[in-house]
C-alpha cells in the first residue's frame, strides 16, 4: 500500500520542502489513507475515472502501490503538490488545518495529479473532478459551478 514518509523516506523534492509527515498529523494522515483505500474497494466509479487518467492506473491500483509516498510541506496556501506523473506527493498545512474530509480530498486530487490529471487538460480540472468521482461532492456543484461548502469537492478549483 502506499506509504506515509514518517522519517524513513527521503523525497526526491527535499529541496522544494517535502519532509516527513508530522507526529501531530500522522493520525488524520492515516485516516485518509485508510479512506482512500477503502473508496477504491467500494467506489467503483472512481477507479473508473482514475483509468480514464492518461496513465491510466485505477485508484486501487495507485493505493496499493508500495513506490507512492506521501509526504508533507508547510503551506498554508495549497492543500497538496504532486509529481505529474509520478510516484510522491506531498500534501500541506493548510489540508491539515482544514479537517480530514479536505485531507481526504486533497489526497485524491494529488492522487490523480500522480496518474496524469490535468497533463493535457487546458481546463485543469481534472484532478478535482477525482474528488467528485470518489464520492466527495455533487454533481449539482459540478454542473452549476456554485460551490457547496459543506463538500470537499469545488468547481472553482483547478490544477
Amino acid at each position: 500500500m502506499m506509504q506515509l514518509n514518517i522519517g524513513d523516506h527521503t523525497s526526491s523534492n527535499i529541496s522544494d520542502g517535502w519532509t516527513a509527515v508530522p507526529a501531530q498529523y500522522l493520525d488524520m494522515m492515516n485516516w485518509a489513507r485508510r479512506k482512500a483505500i477503502w473508496i477504491a474497494a467500494n467506489k467503483p466509479a472512481a477507479n473508473t475515472y482514475f483509468k480514464s487518467l492518461k496513465h491510466g492506473r485505477s485508484l486501487s491500483e495507485i493505493v496499493a502501490d508500495r513506490s507512492v509516498w506521501i509526504n508533507y510541506k508547510i503551506d498554508s496556501v495549497y492543500y497538496g503538490w504532486a509529481e505529474t506523473p509520478g510516484r510522491e506527493l506531498a500534501m500541506c498545512t493548510r489540508s491539515f488545518k482544514e479537517g480530514r474530509w479536505q485531507l481526504l480530498a486533497s489526497l485524491c486530487h494529488e492522487l490523480a495529479h500522480t496518474n496524469g490529471a490535468d497533463e493535457d487538460d487546458p481546463s485543469g480540472r481534472q484532478a478535482e473532478e477525482a474528488v467528485l468521482h470518489c464520492g466527495m461532492g455533487y454533481q449539482s456543484e459540478k454542473r452549476s459551478g456554485v460551490d457547496d461548502p459543506f463538500t470537499p469537492y469545488s468547481p472553482t478549483i483547478s490544477g
